[in-house]
């Protein structure tokens, strides 16, 4: 059953816009299909797959608004340059595959429509995932991750997130439309009905024991009218626990210089962490 699940996931987004992936970014690709049959990701569980897919962009430079270049909203494929959240999805797309080759290009593209936008659906601004904590949200009822921060020893977190509509006018798409305002207002209202988990940024080292390579760690935040600040992936390394991520300060994809909890007392608006791993989900064939 769950092998046709992810058929279905991967194959019956039909009606999904096509994105023009670009000849730099097919480069990348036909780059990291080497990458994957080199290494025999087809042959491994997702979560598997996560940490040396990730490895793959080592290096990558870091660059913010990357989905804020087309008027309307489109998929956006950009692997030549990064943010935390479009590391993340480009990663998680890469993983999901039922297999790797230019044959799977357009497989990509509507993975990364299903992990982008809510439904796996491209209506307007409003339907792309802009909060951590509705992504997460929208993962968990899709079967791609599971929220483990309770079982990591998580406390009850019930962010009230507002920060967008607050300040809609750093928002272009926001800014020139009302009816989005309204939408992400909605949407904001949601989100706050929930109640989640969060590990405490003290307490994040007695969690490395329950962490695995490749889990998702989304880094909550108290800047006021959001629910976290950053995201990356854990990667384990001399029996500490460290952050794959794109990061703004380094400019580039990179493993913290520092544990994950190290690095995150040097940054004070950081306030702790949410957990999540990939399901395994036994890859099919294509099609």
């Amino acid at each position: 059953m769950m092998r046709v699940w992810l058929f279905l996931l991967l194959f019956a987004w039909g009606n999904v816009t096509e994105a023009q992936i670009s000849p730099k970014d097919k480069a990348i690709l036909r780059t990291f299909w080497k990458y994957a049959d080199k290494h025999k990701l087809a042959e491994l569980p997702v979560n598997e797959r996560i940490p040396y897919v990730a490895r793959f962009f080592i290096d990558t430079p870091y660059k913010s608004n990357t989905l804020n270049v087309t008027k309307g909203e489109l998929p956006v494929i950009n692997l030549r340059e990064l943010d935390c959240v479009t590391f993340i999805e480009n990663v998680l797309a890469l993983s999901f595959l039922p297999g790797y080759g230019s044959r799977y290009e357009s497989a990509f593209v509507r993975n990364i429509v299903r992990i982008r936008y809510r439904n796996g659906v491209i209506e307007d601004y409003a339907s792309r995932l802009h909060y951590s904590s509705d992504w997460l949200y929208e993962m968990q009822r899709q079967r791609l991750l599971t929220d483990l921060t309770l079982f990591a020893g998580g406390v009850d977190y019930q962010p009230q997130v507002g920060f967008m509509t607050r300040h809609y006018d750093r928002y272009p798409a926001l800014m020139d439309s009302p009816e989005l305002r309204v939408k992400m207002k909605d949407i904001e209202a949601e989100i706050n009905k929930r109640t989640y988990h969060y590990i405490p940024k003290a307490e994040v080292d007695k969690a490395y024991g329950r962490i695995k390579d490749g889990d998702i760690i989304l880094i909550t935040t108290n800047i006021e009218g959001l629910d976290t600040s950053h995201i990356g992936f854990a990667l384990k390394q001399n029996g500490n626990t460290y952050l794959l991520h794109a990061s703004s300060s380094g400019k580039k994809v990179m493993i913290s210089e520092q544990p994950l909890k190290e690095y995150m007392e040097g940054i004070t608006l950081q306030s702790g962490i949410m957990l999540a791993r990939a399901m395994k989900i036994v890859p099919v064939d294509a099609q």
